[in-house]
């Protein structure tokens, strides 16, 4: 199967929960990130082609934030087997230079 992404998804190196700018409601928890998207985890199904404002907090400032912005459209979501939960992915489409070399400089620290 060939891997359509331009760039490589980093797990998190902890727990980060990701959020609607605008509800405040969790859509779930970060699996893995890149420059070009992420994917959570979490126990909202959403359709592909839905738009979010996402924010995503930080327990370490880094760059100087604590919250990162970003817009994002989900591409696909699937339910975990016998879960509740589900598995989405979402490819940013509206992010700022600043928040854009926070995630690289929070990527770049992920082992």
């Amino acid at each position: 199967m060939h891997n359509k992404r331009d760039s490589i998804r980093k797990r998190p190196g902890e727990r980060i929960a990701i959020c609607d700018a605008n509800s405040g409601q969790t859509l779930g928890y970060l699996a893995n990130i890149s420059m070009d998207g992420l994917m959570l985890v979490g126990s909202i199904s959403t359709a592909p082609g839905t738009l979010f404002q996402l924010q995503m907090p930080l327990t370490t400032p880094v760059n100087g934030t604590n919250n990162i912005e970003f817009g994002v459209e989900s591409l696909w979501c699937q339910r975990v087997k016998e879960t509740c939960s589900y598995w989405t992915g979402f490819q940013i489409i509206d992010i700022s230079d600043s928040a854009s070399k926070t995630i690289e400089a929070l990527i770049s620290s992920w082992h």
